[in-house]
């Protein structure tokens, strides 16, 4: 079973957060997905979504009465507001998966998987949110095919916002559709190394 602990600090000393006898063993952070320009998973799905849906719009618009017409202009007008807010929501979408990509730290001890996010709390002070679960040989660790590169899931959360009480938390638009549907997976994401990992916390397990 998940046994997910939150530690919330306000310093980022490794030294702290580890134990007197625990010892680091692998650290990284998502290979792919960091920059704004660099959609991942359910993200692509959706920009290519709103840009074929772009081109069909405007493809219309030689239809729609002759070229002095108001109605043609008019619905240049709308098709014109229409591209505008997809473009903001894909730059929305690009914003969030990068704030929440950029601030993460992945660490395998040997004892636990960790995942530390840097983020602001209720009172927008900046901590450093400490999530981890002690290698486990009851819990049920997978690898999720996120695209392009593989993600390990190493917890569950019950809920997002035991982690950060605002801002995004761990989730982001290029985790898959149902990712976060019931309950909160705690991943390393975007790690091509996945299988690696998940052998390197099975040689470390403790029931």
């Amino acid at each position: 079973m998940s046994n997910v602990s939150i530690e919330i600090r306000a310093d980022g000393d490794l030294n702290d957060i580890l134990d007197p006898d625990e010892r680091v063993l692998w650290t990284g952070r998502p290979e792919y997905g960091r920059g704004l320009c660099q959609p991942i998973g359910a993200e692509r799905v959706y920009l290519i979504s709103m840009l074929v849906g772009v081109l069909v719009m405007w493809s219309t618009v030689p239809f729609i009465g002759p070229a002095s017409s108001s109605i043609r202009f008019t619905a240049c007008m709308v098709y014109g507001a229409a591209s505008l807010a997809f473009m903001a929501a894909a730059f929305m979408m690009a914003s969030n998966r990068q704030y929440v990509l950029w601030n993460v730290v992945y660490f395998v001890t040997n004892k636990r998987a960790i995942v530390c996010r840097r983020g602001p709390n209720w009172r927008f002070a900046v901590r450093l949110y400490v999530v981890s679960n002690v290698h486990s040989a009851t819990y049920p660790y997978e690898i999720v095919p996120t695209r392009p590169n593989p993600s390990l899931k190493i917890g569950t959360l019950l809920d997002e916002q035991e982690l950060q009480p605002i801002g995004h938390g761990l989730s982001h638009p290029g985790q898959p559709v149902t990712w976060g549907m019931l309950t909160m997976p705690v991943a390393f994401e975007q790690v091509p190394n996945a299988p690696e990992l998940l052998e390197m916390i099975k040689s470390n397990l403790r029931s």
